[in-house]
């Protein structure tokens, strides 16, 4: 057994839409010719081929009709599509800058030194304090005029010009 293919379905009704606009219009046409006061049976024939006539040509322009607002309706989609991806990306983007703020805060809360992570040695007695206190800076004094003096000699012997050529 042989199922009908879905496109002659198709085609078949299409048919009979048509043939049932022509009816309609060749009953129309048949009625408006009697109310006239005309035999429309003498002119059966030629209602008959203008109703299939006019038939043709509404179902032309309601084809065209119909691709052009099919036309219409994608050309809206894809509009309506492309801004709504528009909005999708900027909401990504507003929620990747505000979380990149939140990895940087922590990073730099975590970065900087707290004053419990420096430990040092309690000093025992006052005088203990104030020797090791007094000692560091004439150990830093003598240090940097040390560094002072021994650069500014190290300068001067880079500086010396290169004998010249014997030939």
């Amino acid at each position: 057994m042989k199922t009908q293919n879905p496109k002659t379905e198709k085609k078949e009704v299409k048919k009979a839409v048509k043939k049932a606009l022509e009816k309609s219009l060749t009953d129309k046409f048949l009625e408006v010719v009697k109310q006239l006061g005309h035999d429309a049976e003498k002119i059966g024939k030629d209602i008959e081929i203008a109703g299939k006539f006019v038939a043709k040509k509404l179902s032309k322009r309601l084809k065209d009709l119909k691709e052009a607002t099919d036309n219409k309706l994608e050309a809206v989609k894809t509009a309506t599509e492309a801004a709504a991806k528009v909005k999708e990306i900027k909401k990504s983007a507003v929620k990747g800058t505000k979380t990149a703020k939140k990895i940087v805060k922590k990073a730099v809360s975590k970065a900087k030194p707290v004053v419990q992570s420096v430990k040092v040695a309690a000093i025992a007695t006052e005088e203990k304090a104030a020797e090791a206190i007094a000692k560091p800076l004439k150990k830093v004094v003598e240090k940097t005029a040390a560094a002072k003096v021994e650069p500014a000699v190290s300068k001067t012997a880079a500086r010396k010009p290169a004998a010249p050529k014997k030939d």
